[in-house]
């Protein structure tokens, strides 16, 4: 079931929600480095995969940015 929603309004969710993946992913990019300097592996791996996950959830929204604005 498609959701009845303007294309404005998906714009400006979409650049919302790159806004704040960008955000969340400095946050986890900070903790790495903290991770890092510890010497907490675990810490540094958990990081890097959040940081992945970011990077696809914003390549994700972009498409669908992109094609909304062609």
């Amino acid at each position: 079931m498609p959701f009845n929603v303007p294309n404005e309004v998906k714009i400006e969710l979409l650049n919302r929600r790159i806004e704040t993946l960008n955000l969340e992913g400095y946050q986890h990019e900070l903790n790495k480095k903290t991770a890092e300097l510890s010497g907490d592996v675990d810490a540094v791996t958990r990081a890097e995969e959040a940081i992945a996950t970011i990077e696809a959830a914003i390549e994700a929204a972009q498409v669908e940015l992109d094609s909304l604005q062609d």
